[in-house]
């Protein structure tokens, strides 16, 4: 493999559409509440028809706060028309997935380096509560 073939491989972002669908869903709603932010708008309309039901927005916009509150440097977000997602978006993408699994220790994993135990505690237990609120079977659920 050649040198610049092996530095795009690690540098290339996966796209939106190559994403789990909760993991996509997640990433493009953060992108709309961080728009909604500085347009001053309320997110909360657009989050109860994504994910189907209020509690579920409502647990999602507490995500999106948690991140804001604990995330040691501005989370990078990228424009709601890139195909591609930013660094901090795909990690959002993993800890999505790790919390609709309910596999902490995987979640850990990708999280320690960068967020002490209370930071991470606060994340997940908001991730855990979002998934919950979208589960299969609750009512007004996906």
């Amino acid at each position: 493999m050649q040198g610049s073939e092996l530095v795009r491989k690690f540098t290339e972002q996966p796209l939106v559409r190559d994403l789990p669908v909760d993991a996509a869903q997640a990433v493009l709603a953060l992108r709309y509440c961080i728009l909604c932010r500085r347009a001053e708008r309320d997110p909360m309309p657009e989050l109860e028809r994504r994910w189907g039901n209020i509690l579920a927005a409502r647990r999602y916009r507490l995500v999106v706060e948690a991140i804001g509150h604990i995330w040691p440097d501005p989370f990078a977000v990228a424009p709601p028309c890139c195909p591609r997602v930013s660094f901090d978006e795909a990690l959002l993408a993993d800890i999505v997935i790790a919390a609709g699994a309910r596999d902490r220790v995987q979640f850990d994993c990708l999280t320690a380096e960068m967020l002490g135990s209370d930071a991470r505690e606060m994340l997940y237990s908001a991730l855990e509560n979002f998934v919950r609120a979208r589960a299969p079977g609750r009512v007004g659920g996906l």
